[in-house]
């Protein structure tokens, strides 16, 4: 299993904030806690994957036991982070200096981990994996070893008459 980049990351981050302005969106408190509740169960959905990591083919596993996807309560763990700065955008003026400041200091501790994890998941002892790098990873070693194959084949000349 192939850990995500931090780019993919960024992208399917941001398919996700396309979903949580149009939540916000919604009327009175409804889309207030719409949004929020998105941004913390988002990873526990789709087995594992917000719409925007499923859009990209991105999952969230947890470390202790690799084969098992994420639940509601590492979803919850890992994007408090995200959940706070949200809030704090509320705030006038304090909120929008320390909101956008968690947010970056998520994005530096996730450059300069070795591993990509951010503090969310460092906390709720996650990481990222891309979704079908198994697979490709898989097909490309068939098809390698089909060229292979065919390149091998020896083909006898024409004999003379």
């Amino acid at each position: 299993m192939q850990r995500a980049d931090l780019t993919t990351r960024t992208i399917a981050g941001l398919v996700d904030l396309l979903l949580i302005i149009g939540l916000a969106r919604l009327p009175d408190v409804f889309g207030f806690l719409s949004a929020a509740g998105y941004i913390l169960l988002r990873d526990g959905l789709l087995d594992g994957r917000s719409i925007g990591k499923k859009f990209i083919g991105l999952r969230v596993m947890l470390s202790e036991n690799p084969t098992h996807s994420v639940t509601y309560r590492e979803s919850i763990i890992r994007n408090v982070p995200f959940v706070i700065s949200f809030f704090l955008f509320l705030i006038p003026y304090a909120g929008w200096i320390f909101g956008p400041l968690i947010l970056g200091i998520e994005f530096l501790t996730a450059l300069g981990d070795n591993a990509g994890m951010r503090i969310g998941d460092m906390l709720a002892r996650t990481y990222v994996i891309l979704q079908n790098s198994a697979s490709r990873s898989t097909k490309h070693r068939a098809e390698q070893q089909s060229d292979t194959a065919q390149a091998s084949i020896i083909v006898p000349r024409d004999s003379q008459q």
